[in-house]
């Protein structure tokens, strides 16, 4: 909004003010303006009304909302107008209630009809396919250009106005090993990653194509510690230029907002990476599952460091956030048992004194958030959720949901976190869930134990 400077005398001090006082209160257009740090939020919010009213009188100021490709675009070039509509009112429900809107794309969610095009599928070195529906949108041209024709959709019937931030994926990282087969599966053996056709443009094939980690020799030549190295670096690399390049895709349909990129636990520590590295990527080295998921946090959030300066160089209110999934998880509640605690983050965390103390291995949310600030990233999070649902990583030694509630709080104020989306809307109605919006709202004024 731009000030009328005709005016005289007072006139133009009145103008300004009501200027200033109109972008402090929204921010811009549609928008609200950032909540005061850390701002509270919910996952998977159905936009109804009436929760609205009840989280905001608790102090909620964001929500968190998901759409599914798969419900999106059905059929090749044939979209759900219906579905499309519906998106649309609950993000307008969420906003004229007066929250901050976070839209979820589903990308993790593809029609059926995106896995069947040539090369779209992640493959292992076995030469197995992917059963978890994940379209390859690191390597395959195909799967990139019906993802690009989905984000037209949804910017053309859907509509990005009302929406602050962009969720840009389920979860970072290339699928999970398949659970019959055990051992650490890599997800770069398709034809487009392997030098084939379908390749999307500007992206690397295989600087050795045909190698599957493990082996010892390449083209009947021995392989090195380096030449395993330079392979898990263009692994781990493609999957964060697809982040690069899925946010220009979105800046491409009119997106002009913040990018949150979710990411689970602590990733590959530099220890085990030099250690798997050095066995050739044979599988050793893999406490977590992170190596062949490919998430190599500190060179990755270096790429990402890159994109936010670019972004902030165009457009100063767009950035990337990395949205930490796992606040609150069990490698928490092991940390908080120490002899004294371990699990909150401090203010002079840093990679290199938790990584002296041994506590790299402790708290992941500690780990993370401290290399996310120190590529100077802001950071969200989120709580895993009741850990009796699927999909929420749950063990025998996690919090129970309202335990997370309470110390996830306590964390999002401890970490210096932007924003705390509590797992999951549906939880704070639903009668026996042992949590409820009353509850949620002493949490967000401190006053929770």
């Amino acid at each position: 909004m731009r000030a009328r400077w005709w005016l005289a005398g007072g006139g133009v001090a009145a103008v300004v003010v009501v200027v200033v006082l109109v972008l402090t209160a929204f921010g811009s257009i549609g928008r609200p303006a950032p909540p005061e740090r850390p701002a509270f939020g919910v996952l998977a919010s159905s936009c109804d009304p009436d929760r609205v009213a009840a989280l905001r009188k608790a102090g909620v100021t964001t929500a968190m909302t998901e759409m599914q490709w798969a419900q999106a675009e059905p059929a090749p070039g044939v979209t759900d107008e219906g579905y499309l509509a519906s998106v649309r009112a609950r993000i307008e429900a969420c906003a004229a209630g007066g929250l901050r809107v976070v839209l979820g794309l589903g990308l993790q969610n593809p029609p059926p009809w995106v896995l069947g095009l040539p090369g779209a599928a992640f493959v292992d070195q076995a030469g197995r396919s992917s059963s978890q529906g994940e379209a390859d949108l690191v390597f395959s041209a195909g799967a990139r250009d019906a993802a690009t024709a989905y984000l037209r959709d949804v910017a053309g019937q859907v509509g990005f106005g009302r929406v602050a931030t962009v969720r840009v994926a389920g979860e970072l990282g290339y699928p999970s090993a398949e659970p019959e087969t055990g051992g650490t599966a890599f997800w770069a053996f398709g034809a487009p990653a392997q030098g084939g056709p379908g390749r999307a443009a500007g992206v690397d094939a295989s600087p050795l194509p045909g190698w599957v980690p493990g082996s010892p020799t390449w083209q009947d030549a021995p392989v090195t510690a380096d030449d395993a190295g330079r392979w898990y670096d263009w692994y781990t690399g493609s999957l964060a230029d697809s982040v690069v390049w899925l946010t220009d895709a979105l800046r491409g349909v009119g997106f002009t907002g913040d990018f949150q990129v979710p990411l689970a636990g602590r990733g590959v520590l530099p220890a085990d990476r030099q250690e798997a590295v050095a066995g050739l990527l044979d599988g050793r080295a893999d406490p977590d599952g992170a190596l062949g998921k490919g998430l190599d946090y500190p060179s990755q959030f270096r790429v990402f460091a890159d994109l936010d300066a670019r972004l902030r160089a165009t457009s100063p209110s767009s950035r990337i956030l990395v949205d930490f999934t796992s606040l609150d998880d069990d490698s928490a509640v092991r940390a908080r048992a120490a002899d004294p605690p371990q699990d909150t983050c401090r203010p002079d965390d840093t990679t290199a004194s938790l990584t002296a103390a041994g506590l790299d291995r402790g708290a992941s949310q500690r780990w993370t958030v401290a290399l996310a600030h120190e590529a100077g990233l802001g950071v969200v999070a989120e709580n895993p959720g009741p850990p009796d649902l699927t999909n929420t990583g749950g063990t025998a030694q996690s919090d129970d949901e309202p335990d997370q509630m309470v110390q996830a709080g306590r964390y999002a104020r401890d970490c210096g976190l932007e924003a705390w989306y509590l797992a999951f809307e549906d939880q704070l109605f639903e009668p026996g869930s042992g949590i409820d919006v009353a509850g949620y709202g002493r949490v967000i004024a401190g006053s929770a134990s």
